[in-house]
């Protein structure tokens, strides 16, 4: 019973420590801080193609160009479009413009659906 005590009140330490994030940014040699930001900064946006007919509002956002608003309308046009069909076709959503989709198609591909 005694050990059980023992690992009940390291364990409540342990919860105390994290929940008040003691450990939250510690590397072995230092501090690590860490931004999270809502949106990616045009500089560090993903080199990686995003499925458009797949792809979160989060992952959406890492494309060069496309903020909250435009990831929101890509998702609403996508559900009503049911997918698609085509990466031209991104250019029908409101607020695609050529010189948007222009920075975009490079980093986008489409699995149907």
């Amino acid at each position: 019973m005694k050990k059980l005590n023992v690992a009940l009140a390291a364990l409540a330490v342990a919860a105390v420590f994290f929940s008040a994030g003691y450990f939250t940014g510690r590397a072995v040699g230092g501090d690590v801080n860490v931004t999270v930001n809502e949106s990616v900064p045009e500089n560090e946006k993903t080199e990686r193609k995003v499925n458009i007919n797949r792809a979160e509002k989060d992952e959406l956002m890492t494309l060069p160009g496309i903020g909250e608003t435009l990831a929101g309308r890509i998702i609403d046009y996508r559900n009503v479009k049911g997918g698609f069909f085509s990466t031209e076709e991104l250019k029908l959503v409101q607020g695609i413009t050529d010189a948007v989709f222009d920075k975009l198609k490079d980093h986008i591909t489409i699995e149907v659906k």
